[in-house]
């Protein structure tokens, strides 16, 4: 078969052609342009998945949605589950099975051969948003009497069901990490060089108990496309791959921006979510925020005697609050990217509190002057100007210092930074931007 198959056509060939034929051509079409295949079909896909082996079914699980694993993986009788998750990657199955109901769960792993169901029951008891918990534990690993010829002859054995062969770990009897080897450096050596001459000691590695978004931070500085796993011995426990990181990166970008949205986080796509469960997400923080907002409407009402006399000043109060607010979600957004990328961390408070001092005082001069301008321009009252002007510059100063400084106190306390992002911000801005402007206005501008 020298046609690409996608789609309609690739349904199609699944239905008419001989089993043989069928496990013959799905050996050069990607799991990933199956399931979108079958995503398209509206029909039952049962009619197709079942003409197709075991380790493709296994590989389509792995590139399905967390939540349509399990949904996949009902569609068969109970012994072709247990032969399908034989194929599947390690990190991929616990994946599957931790979403799945615990009963359910335990009854796949009973039914599964004693070394595989003890390999899960084991990453099963990791923090899945940590290092542990998203390693696979299938790697190869090699003795240092080896040569190059008898190192190549051993994966053409054993490498089949690794994870990946990009890197080949050389551990000790008791199982402990001393060494690295990449592939690269294997293929292109003579066949009687001895490995030790290849084989680099300084091997970087990451705990158990890491956090993945640690971990995507190890990915980022080094560029690895795999990365060993060690206990508090630095005995090897299993990879993390760069595909599996990106997964990571995803999900934590989304759940940041979703906190910075004010959204409570949700694995399901936008389309595939029902009107209540976008309701659920949203109302939470909704209600939190309405019921903040009740203090900047009592600022409104501690100064509506003085504003009566002065009705003009109200006129300006949706700008001051609205300039807040945006001056303190850019210095969050500033903030939360850097913490993100590793770049800022808690240590950094005071370096970070100084520059935003200095930016905010230029923003602020310069919107104040501008601002002072235009109302002398269009109202002929200058002392309004000034009054506004300083008040915008107070704002400005206020909002930049509140939105470097509350992500880096929400990291210090180990509070999500990204939830004090826009909306918490804007909130406090906004309450504080009032006390501001009225306390100004009061003192310079309302007669007494």
């Amino acid at each position: 078969m020298t046609t690409k198959l996608t789609g309609l056509e690739l349904l199609q060939f699944l239905v008419e052609k001989s089993p043989e034929e069928v496990a013959k051509a799905l050996e050069h079409i990607h799991p990933a342009d199956i399931l979108d295949a079958l995503e398209d079909y509206e029909g039952d896909p049962f009619i197709f998945l079942v003409r197709m082996p075991n380790d493709v079914l296994a590989a389509i699980l792995d590139e399905a949605e967390e939540d349509d694993k399990g949904k996949l993986l009902d569609l068969f009788p109970s012994h072709q589950k247990t032969d399908i998750m034989s194929e599947m990657a390690s990190d991929e199955l616990a994946d599957l099975l931790g979403n799945l109901d615990p009963e359910e769960a335990a009854e796949l792993i009973h039914s599964m051969d004693e070394e595989k169901a003890s390999q899960l029951k084991d990453l099963l008891k990791y923090d899945p948003e940590t290092a542990g918990g998203i390693m696979a534990t299938e790697f190869v690993s090699i003795s240092t009497l080896m040569n190059v010829e008898d190192t190549l002859k051993y994966l053409q054995i054993h490498g089949e069901d690794a994870e990946t062969l990009n890197y080949i770990y050389i551990l000790n009897p008791e199982g402990v990490l001393k060494g690295v080897v990449a592939l690269r450096d294997i293929v292109v050596r003579p066949f009687n060089e001895p490995l030790t001459d290849l084989i680099n000691p300084n091997v970087i590695s990451v705990p158990l108990e890491m956090d993945q978004e640690e971990v995507g931070h190890i990915f980022q500085k080094y560029g690895f496309s795999s990365i060993p796993v060690v206990d508090e011995e630095q005995r090897m426990m299993g990879i993390i791959t760069a595909d599996d990181m990106m997964e990571v990166i995803v999900e934590e970008s989304t759940e940041d921006f979703e906190r910075m949205g004010a959204l409570a986080h949700n694995e399901g796509d936008y389309l595939e979510t029902g009107v209540f469960g976008l309701a659920r997400r949203r109302i939470f923080w909704l209600l939190f925020l309405m019921i903040s907002a009740t203090f900047t409407g009592m600022i409104i009402e501690r100064y509506e005697a003085a504003l009566a006399q002065v009705v003009v000043l109200m006129a300006f109060v949706p700008m001051l609050m609205d300039t807040g607010g945006n001056a303190g979600s850019q210095s969050s957004t500033l903030i939360i990217r850097g913490m993100a990328l590793g770049k800022i961390d808690f240590t950094d408070f005071f370096a970070v509190l100084f520059k935003e001092i200095r930016v905010s005082a230029v923003v602020g001069v310069m919107l104040g002057a501008v601002n002072m301008l235009r109302i002398w321009l269009m109202k002929g009252d200058w002392m309004l100007g000034m009054t506004v002007s300083l008040a915008m510059f107070a704002t400005v100063m206020a909002a930049n210092l509140v939105g470097c400084t509350l992500p880096l106190l929400a990291r210090k306390i180990k509070v999500d930074p990204a939830i004090m992002a826009a909306p918490v911000i804007t909130t406090i801005v906004d309450a504080l931007a009032l006390i501001v402007y009225f306390r100004l206005a009061t003192m310079m501008y309302i007669p007494a």
